[in-house]
């Protein structure tokens, strides 16, 4: 057989010469010393890393307003590596973050970005178009965007309109440049890789050309990012054994489950989306699989991303893979059970009055949503029946998820008979006081009971009075020794994990000591600690 030809040194292009470096390395180490190429090392806010990062379109845009600082938060509270923000220039050459080549969208100004000051632009009001709740919100800086990400998330800087050297500028400022990725055109990332002597990442889109000796070459990026659609193995792999990341872009109509399986069977590291915490829902269900965990109770539905008992709380908890639903049960006046936490409106809706003065007409005119944010300014306060319907109707990656049913001022009876009528009674729990826990029995004896519990030594006088199902355990008296005391009796242990219980060791301590579920406020948090548990 005649060796194929070798094409001289000097003719290789730059990504070429480093193959063969590598290759030659590995010849003369081995290859257990040099097994990859070197990629970028960027600041890694979650620890220990995972094998995907979830990069979160403008901030969490589904509970706060897009390109603020609150929507940064909730992405930091809820433990995603990412945010992606957008960057333009004011008429004074100020870079301020906003999507829009004008303000009329997402402020309480109007006209073109480049047209206004940045110190106009600071008088506008950002946050009231979204939510009542973030009036005053003011559009950051850049400059401070990134002071307050620092050592908290990173930075993808969606370039709209930037000067390139005050950017490089502001990046070196703030000492982030392991924290930022930077995208724009082809020409203006040259740019930044001149002015800055390579050292801040730059990340070109390349759906218009999937060459990746031409990108390396051009750029020597840190990060590609290609439309989910374009992606294969081959291009993956391609671009990993030169160290450069693979970005999906899975906006749109490509932000959805088959997609987001697709990317991770081609080993895709990062994921620019909308639906973060679906991404990492994706990813966490896959690494369970079927192993044994604790189950996990989602308080008032998805409650951080959506208003708290609404039907878009629930069903975002419910993709999430949560085993239980939790829903705080009311009688209206006319008789009707509907869910709703306190026993007025005013918090939760932009009406007034007792739940138990008021009819379910008068309840459903009411908005259950506009106080949390624009795009639930049509949610209803549900009713069970709704409820029941959208569970036995919607099901999670586990299947169907049970109901946590908080009794807290809702007619027995009618409960009982409305989840008989859904096949839900089995499965559902209910929580309250032992005096309006005990009614169920008289309506579903077998009814599996949970009345709260804050004292240990009350433990058998509950286990011989109540006969209860679970005990609703205050975080703060959990122990291996009360677990497995309460297991002796037959009885399950719940808790809440919210405020300043959530917290990671606490997750890991309490499944060590064998708690059968844990409710939660961040769903996301409490997964990623049954992951490092299950599979650390």
């Amino acid at each position: 057989m005649n060796p194929q030809p070798t094409k001289p040194l000097h003719t290789l292009s730059k990504s070429a010469k480093w193959q063969l470096l590598l290759t030659v390395i590995v010849f003369l180490l081995g290859p257990s010393l040099v097994s990859a190429a070197e990629f970028f090392d960027f600041y890694q806010p979650v620890q220990p890393p995972r094998d995907i990062q979830v990069m979160v379109h403008r901030g969490v845009i589904s509970a706060a307003p897009e390109n603020t600082i609150p929507a940064f938060q909730t992405a930091v509270e809820l433990g995603f590596e990412w945010i992606e923000i957008d960057v333009r220039l004011t008429s004074d050459g100020q870079h301020v973050l906003l999507h829009d080549h004008r303000l009329d969208r997402t402020t309480n100004g109007s006209g073109p970005v480049h047209e206004n000051t940045a110190a106009e632009i600071k008088q506008l009001d950002a946050g009231s178009w979204f939510a009542e709740r973030f009036k005053g919100e003011k559009v950051p800086t850049l400059k401070e965007a990134l002071a307050f990400c620092k050592n908290k998330v990173n930075v993808y800087l969606d370039c709209k309109s930037v000067n390139p050297e005050l950017l490089v500028q502001e990046i070196r400022e703030t000492e982030m440049q392991d924290q930022v990725v930077v995208f724009d055109s082809p020409d203006k990332l040259q740019q930044i890789n001149r002015l800055s002597n390579n050292t801040i990442p730059v990340m070109p889109s390349i759906n218009g050309k999937l060459d990746p000796g031409y990108w390396i070459d051009l750029l020597h990026p840190a990060v590609v990012e290609i439309h989910a659609e374009l992606i294969t193995k081959e291009l993956v792999q391609t671009f990993h054994d030169a160290g450069v990341i693979v970005q999906a872009q899975v906006l749109g109509n490509r932000d959805k489950p088959e997609v987001w399986r697709a990317c991770m069977d081609m080993d895709v590291d990062w994921y620019q989306t909308d639906q973060p915490e679906l991404v990492l829902a994706e990813y966490v269900q896959r690494r369970i699989g079927d192993k044994q965990r604790v189950k996990v109770s989602a308080h008032r539905g998805e409650n951080v991303l959506a208003p708290e008992n609404t039907l878009p709380a629930y069903i975002k908890a419910i993709d999430q893979g949560v085993d239980f639903i939790e829903i705080d049960t009311r009688t209206t006046k006319d008789g009707q059970i509907v869910s709703i936490h306190d026993s007025d409106v005013d918090r939760t809706t932009d009406g007034k009055g007792k739940v138990r003065s008021l009819t379910l007409e008068e309840i459903q005119k009411l908005s259950a949503g506009a106080w949390f944010g624009a795009p639930y300014a049509e949610e209803r306060v549900p009713t069970l029946e709704t409820i029941c319907s959208l569970v036995t109707s919607h099901h999670g990656p586990n299947g169907r998820v049970a109901l946590y049913v908080d009794m807290k001022d809702a007619d027995p009876e009618q409960v009982v008979k409305i989840l008989h009528q859904y096949a839900l009674i089995q499965t559902a729990v209910f929580y309250g006081s032992p005096q309006e826990l005990q009614p169920l029995r008289k309506f579903a004896p077998d009814a599996k009971l949970m009345p709260g519990f804050g004292n240990p030594d009350d433990l058998q006088s509950l286990a011989e009075n109540v006969k209860p199902y679970a005990l609703d355990t205050r975080w703060t008296i959990l122990s291996k020794d009360l677990i497995q005391n309460a297991h002796g009796f037959g009885i399950k242990i719940f808790s809440d994990a919210m405020n300043v219980n959530d917290d990671f060791d606490a997750f890991l301590d309490a499944m060590d000591w064998g708690i059968d579920t844990i409710q939660t406020d961040r769903i996301s948090r409490v997964f990623r600690a049954i992951d490092l548990k299950l599979n650390q």
